[in-house]
């Protein structure tokens, strides 16, 4: 059982008041560590440090998880084995090691598939009045506005301006808060779904309530896409291969970049613009999408070799960013 006042705890606690002292926000690295005190719990519920047996039981990478997210994990401990240290409390500190470049490519929606996709969605039938409406309207704000879907999730009614036409993003991954401008077209569609969805709504409220009155899980949100997705006709192609609901963020990025070579614009500006639209940690990860973007659109790879000498030769940004 987890033992909410455990010295490792403790420990935890100031390690995240000293991040948040130094000027991180720190909400990630918080949520990590949390599950990493379970986890060294789990072998000894009275853990004081970073033990080397815990340290190893955390770095296993699960058949289920990307190599990008396990060296996270491991960073994260790490960084906290180097500050426990330093405050006298031996503790295990691992071999520093470089991140690993992914080779995951998304899955990229053609405007066709995306027209069948959300007329689905638009066909939903559900006995729960409510979700008709919730479905037609979440998948398109991720892909409108390029959200994870644990962004999605997580809105409330107050963080929904339906006024000034934006949403603010709140507690993201990598704790780049954010406020979105919303096209017109969204717009309407966001103030018809809150007069038929949230009419008493609070302003905490979740904008996207499940049956008992709850945020969606991510996994839930899943379930729907991947119901959704089938009555499309879009054919999944397995794990590894999706589509996934992440990749409607991916698709995003690439159809904005298509839209900004084809109207003649700035490129570079683009991706500065599109890497705090998303909320990226930097500009190189949404850079990624150029590479996918010319091998997505052959026709248009002229137009980018214009404004680049030579395309960035990288993978494309792994489903976590």
């Amino acid at each position: 059982m987890h033992n909410k006042n455990s010295p490792l705890k403790e420990h935890i606690d100031d390690f995240i008041q000293f991040k948040k002292a130094s000027g991180y926000k720190a909400l990630h690295l918080q949520k990590i560590l949390k599950r990493f005190c379970k986890c060294a719990e789990e072998l000894d519920p009275n853990v004081s440090t970073v033990t080397k047996e815990a340290f190893e039981k955390w770095a296993y990478l699960n058949p289920e998880e990307v190599v990008t997210n396990q060296y996270y994990r491991i960073n994260a401990v790490r960084q906290l084995s180097v500050y426990l240290n330093n405050h006298e409390i031996i503790a295990y500190v691992a071999p520093k090691s470089k991140c690993p470049e992914s080779s995951f490519v998304p899955y990229i929606f053609s405007d066709e598939e995306l027209s069948k996709f959300f007329t689905a969605c638009d066909n939903t039938r559900s006995p729960h009045l409510k979700r008709a409406h919730i479905v037609s309207l979440v998948f398109r704000m991720i892909y409108c506005c390029g959200l994870r879907a644990s962004e999605a999730t997580g809105l409330t009614v107050k963080d929904v301006d339906l006024i000034q036409g934006t949403i603010f993003i709140r507690g993201t991954k990598f704790e780049k808060e954010r406020l979105l401008p919303v096209h017109d077209d969204l717009l309407k569609r966001m103030k018809k779904y809150s007069d038929d969805v949230l009419t008493f709504a609070g302003q905490d409220s979740p904008f996207f309530p499940n049956q008992q009155g709850n945020s969606y899980s991510t996994g839930g949100l899943y379930t729907i896409f991947r119901d959704r997705i089938q009555a499309a006709g879009i054919s999944h192609g397995g794990k590894g291969v999706g589509p996934r609901l992440h990749d409607l963020r991916h698709t995003f990025a690439v159809h904005t970049l298509r839209k900004a070579v084809k109207n003649g614009e700035d490129v570079n500006s683009m991706l500065k613009y599109l890497s705090v639209y998303l909320g990226h940690t930097s500009v190189n990860a949404s850079q990624n999408y150029l590479r996918l973007t010319a091998d997505m659109y052959p026709n248009i790879v002229c137009h980018l070799e214009e404004q680049f000498d030579v395309l960035p030769d990288v993978e494309v940004a792994d489903e976590t960013n």
